[in-house]
């Protein structure tokens, strides 16, 4: 009876195995980018908003005219403006790391393609 050293696993199915959760972790990631995009937005929406109000009035009665609602309204555009730049800087932060996961994955697949052209 002759006995066969065991088969080297192909680079396909190592690699196969190492990036079976790959799509998944790349999928949450861009989940999570769309929420805070949604939050995003919704900041934007409201600061045009209350810079609307501020520009109407000015509109409506001029420059000269005090706006009583007017230190109200940039406070609230500012801390809009603050929230969204906070998110945005988390969704790079997200795309950074979804990124790296699929460069590491590529990497790998490379390194062990020219492990097997040196063989």
């Amino acid at each position: 009876m002759v006995i066969y050293p065991p088969k080297k696993p192909s680079i396909y199915d190592t690699h196969a195995s190492a990036v079976a959760n790959l799509p998944a972790e790349i999928a949450h990631l861009l989940e999570e980018i769309q929420a805070k995009d949604r939050v995003v937005q919704d900041c934007r929406t409201t600061a045009a908003s209350r810079d609307a109000s501020i520009q109407k009035f000015v509109k409506a009665n001029g420059a000269q005219q005090v706006n009583p609602k007017e230190e109200g309204y940039s406070k609230i555009i500012l801390a809009n403006y603050d929230k969204a730049h906070t998110f945005q800087e988390e969704k790079i932060a997200l795309s950074d790391r979804a990124a790296i996961l699929l460069d590491r994955q590529i990497k790998r697949l490379d390194l062990k393609i020219r492990d097997l052209q040196n063989e």
